[in-house]
This record gives structure tokens, C-alpha cells and sequence, in this order.
């Protein structure tokens, strides 16, 4: 494969801490060019601690590409529990975040938040689904917010709702708002067992990607066996995708370790 690494750059997807934009400066230091926070915890930082980590990354020359973990999982944007202020409230909070970090995607994955519960109709629940993109596209528009947020195909051992990436992209071409586009995870192709070809009917519209080894969800390793990999990437690769590449995975013992790693792995597949 040709050298990708001007096209794309490399990051860790790190929501796991109580502190979501700590580990920047460790995951740089480490190889990897930026953090993708999980967004509902920034979004759940007082005003003051968001600032402070803001400025500190910023001096610390940390890009924020995109950002993941959208909604916190009490937060429902499907079924009867659906409370439109409440999820404009957050929206707009959440967004303005993103966009002061210089998050250009923001994956939208959330499960717990958007399965369908037991008895409630799909055909209601993907009118829901659109309402609430919409809703987020709007606040993007109406504050001029240069991001877009990212459906996510997730797969159905966390949801029961758009596992596959055909059935996020029927939805986000539904939707038919330029502020919505798609995320691809590697890692839920995996596990659907979808080929990672369908990308090829949603070039304009994928603006994140994510990556995990489906075998444990782990970080990838250097020396590691993906089956379908580096096909992904030359998916990737022959959409003209640019932009930003995300590990998005179980931390192991040793973080920096895991960062190094992943970044040799980058090094080996993509470069």
C-alpha cells in the first residue's frame, strides 16, 4: 500500500478516564497525532475545568479531531422517554464544546441512548432517530459550527438499532442535512460481518473513522493478525477519505503502551 499519512492522521479514542481530556499530552507523546474525548463527559465538566483543559491542550499543541461517546446514556432519543428541551439543552452545550476543542466529527454510537425498548414501534423510533439529527443540525447551522456529526453503525450485541453501516446510511441520506454524515468503525464491521465495500456508496459522507482488533476489542498491535484490515484501508483509501483515524478500544494495563503500540501499527499498515 502507497504511503496514507498525508491523507490521514492517527488518534485514541480516550473515554474511559473521569477526566476526558487528560491523556492528550500522553497520547502524543506516544506517536499518535490527536485525542477524540467521549463528548458527553466534556459536556458534563464545569465551565471553569473545561477551560482550563482546553487552554492546557491548545498549549500543548493537541488537536481535537473529532470526538465520540455523544450522549450519556440517560438521555434517550428514541422510545417514550424522549424530552426534546432536554435534548436540545444538552446539544447545545455538548456542540459549543466540541467546537471550541476544534472537533471537526462527532461519532454519534450512543446505544444506551438510542435502542429501541421492548414494545416500542422501529418505525417510530427511526422518526426519532431523524428528529433528533436534524435538531443537531440545526444547532450546528444556526451557530455556524464548523463539525458535522457522525452516525455510527453499531453492532447488535450493544443495540438493536442500525447495526449495519447500509442501515446508517439509508438513514443519514434520509436525514439529507450536510451536517450529518457517517462514521465507519472497522470493529462493527467485524462483528455484523459486513464487508467494508459499502463505504464505496458513501464517499461524501463519511467524516470519521474508528478502528478496534475484534478480537477482544483491544488496541491493535504491531504484530497482530486483523483479518480484513488492510482492506479497510484501501476502501478508505479509494473513497478519498482525509481526516482523522481513531483507536477506539479497551485500555489495557499500560495506556502509553497501548498508544506506542497502535501507532506502530499505524506505521506498518499505512505508511
Amino acid at each position: 500500500m502507497s504511503d496514507l499519512s498525508p491523507l490521514w492522521q492517527f488518534g485514541i479514542s480516550d473515554f474511559s478516564t473521569s477526566e476526558p481530556l487528560k491523556n492528550g499530552e500522553l497520547i502524543v507523546a506516544n506517536g499518535l497525532d490527536f485525542i477524540e474525548p467521549g463528548l458527553a463527559k466534556v459536556a458534563a465538566m464545569s465551565k471553569e475545568d473545561f477551560l482550563t483543559a482546553a487552554a492546557r491542550l491548545k498549549t500543548a499543541e493537541v488537536p481535537v479531531l473529532s470526538a465520540n461517546w455523544f450522549l450519556p446514556p440517560n438521555l434517550k432519543v428514541v422510545g417514550p422517554e424522549v424530552d426534546d428541551a432536554k435534548s436540545l439543552g444538552f446539544l447545545q452545550i455538548a456542540l459549543s464544546r466540541a467546537a471550541h476543542l476544534g472537533a471537526k466529527a462527532v461519532v454519534f454510537g450512543s446505544p444506551g441512548s438510542r435502542s429501541i425498548p421492548s414494545g416500542w414501534a422501529e418505525l417510530e423510533a427511526h422518526k426519532q432517530m431523524i428528529r433528533f439529527c436534524r435538531m443537531a443540525a440545526e444547532v450546528i447551522q444556526e451557530n455556524h459550527f464548523d463539525l458535522r456529526i457522525a452516525v455510527e453503525h453499531v453492532n447488535h450485541t450493544e443495540t438493536n438499532f442500525l447495526n449495519t453501516f447500509a442501515q446508517a446510511l439509508a438513514i443519514t441520506r434520509e436525514i439529507d442535512r450536510p451536517e450529518i454524515g457517517l462514521a465507519a468503525d472497522f470493529y462493527h464491521f467485524a462483528m455484523e460481518g459486513e464487508g467494508s465495500d459499502v463505504m464505496r456508496e458513501a464517499a461524501d459522507l463519511i467524516c470519521a473513522v474508528q478502528l478496534a482488533n475484534p478480537n477482544g476489542r483491544c488496541f491493535p498491535k504491531p504484530e497482530a493478525n486483523i483479518p480484513g484490515i488492510d482492506a479497510f484501508f484501501e476502501h478508505l483509501a479509494g473513497i478519498g477519505y482525509r481526516g482523522g483515524i481513531s483507536v477506539e478500544a479497551t485500555v489495557g494495563e499500560d495506556f502509553a503502551a497501548d498508544c506506542a503500540a497502535a501507532a506502530q501499527f499505524f506505521e506498518n499498515h499505512c505508511r
